[in-house]
């Protein structure tokens, strides 16, 4: 059976945690996660920050018609291996942040500056300690998150 985004890539190190939902909020499976200014979860975006949270999805949650804080959602944090999916071309070992599709994509600044990381891109399914494949948009992907 092949891995899906949200699957968690290892049996050991997983940190899971529950956030709020943000209100008019639908989080889904494998996608990132951020924390807004209220520390409630929303989708990831381009400018999520490390200060205010970046995570990954393990579930998905619908809260598009609750107040924030009606629903909880399951995210993956700290040094965690998850599947996720690649919004762009990514070199292996290269650190990934989140596109506006809440997909992962090659961080591109200096990272003293781009505090966007969410984590690194290991490689595809079964390819962790090989050396691994460069991913393409669309790609699930194994990433460790944290930095």
């Amino acid at each position: 059976m092949a891995a899906a985004i949200g699957d968690l890539a290892r049996s050991t190190g997983i940190e899971i945690r529950t956030l709020p939902v943000a209100a008019s909020t639908t989080i889904t499976t494998g996608k990132v996660v951020e924390s807004d200014g209220n520390g409630d979860a929303i989708a990831g975006t381009t400018g999520g920050t490390l200060e205010k949270g970046l995570y990954v999805a393990v579930e998905t949650v619908d809260n598009s018609t609750g107040s924030a804080g009606d629903k909880v959602v399951r995210i993956a944090s700290g040094n965690t291996y998850v599947y996720a999916e690649a919004g762009d071309a990514i070199v292996v070992g290269h650190t990934v942040k989140s596109d506006a599709a809440a997909d992962l994509v090659p961080v591109t600044g200096v990272f003293a500056t781009d505090q966007t990381c969410v984590g690194r891109y290991i490689g595809h399914e079964n390819e962790e300690g090989t050396g691994g494949t460069d991913a393409v948009d669309g790609d699930v992907i194994i990433v460790r998150l944290g930095i």
